[in-house]
């Protein structure tokens, strides 16, 4: 692998799609944004997989919010919506595929 290079843990791909589909049927039903808490227990992946997910393979798909008002309170919570409603999972693969 060159420097500088992403390579994928064996089960992104996966989890990308787990995520999408949350975030997709979050999207659908007007929820607004989502927490990584929330969607991990969603999807059923672990926060630090899908925190992870969202900031080094789908963050371009993805509005993010951390607001800062609680992080000055210690607290650190993500925030996370689809970007464009009517984003498809095969763009998001697409682009995920891209970026490898």
């Amino acid at each position: 692998m060159a420097s500088g290079e992403r390579q994928f843990y064996k089960n992104t791909v996966t989890n990308v799609r787990k995520i999408f589909t949350v975030l997709r049927t979050s999207s659908d039903n007007d929820e607004g944004y989502l927490s990584v808490s929330e969607i991990a227990r969603r999807s059923g992946l672990h926060k630090w997989i899908v925190s992870r997910t969202i900031d080094i393979w789908m963050s371009p798909f993805l509005d993010i919010v951390i607001p800062e008002e609680l992080d000055q309170v210690g607290l650190k919570i993500k925030l996370v919506r689809l970007a464009k409603p009517t984003i498809t999972e095969e763009q998001v693969m697409r682009g995920l595929h891209i970026r490898m």
